[in-house]
């Protein structure tokens, strides 16, 4: 298991990969996620930038990407066994996350987002929410801004 971010945070976002960081490489660095886009390219920049529109609480994600993310409100968490104990919300993203922490996609203790669509789920008492990776094509921003509402956040424009 890696934490990019801070052990203690509002928000765990699970992956199931790690992307490859620098020896020198820590989330309070200045320029923590940009290294992480110059060593991985795009990919990592998408899962970078989906990240942040579900984090930010207001509408400037590109700057909350750029200054913010990762650095006190969420963590990225990559092979995970385990929910992180000291989150209050938890995003599972990919079915393969979710398999790695125990957890059923078509459970009964989860509730679609989107009635009749099983892509974003909600546990029905715990915020826990089970959602597609985080790749444009599989997470597009009209489903960002579902789990944006769920978490109680304004929708992106």
């Amino acid at each position: 298991m890696t934490i990019l971010g801070p052990e203690q945070t509002v928000t765990s976002i699970y992956l199931p990969t790690s992307p490859i960081k620098g020896d020198q490489w820590h989330y309070n660095n200045i320029d923590a996620v940009q290294s992480l886009i110059d060593l991985n390219g795009n990919h990592w920049r998408k899962i970078l930038t989906i990240a942040a529109k579900l984090s930010v609480t207001g509408q400037n994600w590109r700057q909350y990407r750029d200054a913010n993310l990762l650095k006190q409100h969420e963590a990225i968490i990559t092979a995970a066994v385990s929910l992180q104990p000291n989150s209050t919300t938890h995003i599972i993203c990919g079915h393969e996350s979710a398999l790695a922490l125990g957890l059923q996609w078509n459970s009964a203790n989860y509730k679609p987002l989107i009635a009749g669509d099983n892509k974003l789920l909600k546990h029905h008492q715990l915020p826990i929410y089970l959602c597609p990776y985080l790749d444009y094509r599989q997470f597009p921003n009209h489903h960002i801004n579902i789990v944006r509402q769920a978490l109680g956040k304004v929708l992106l424009d």
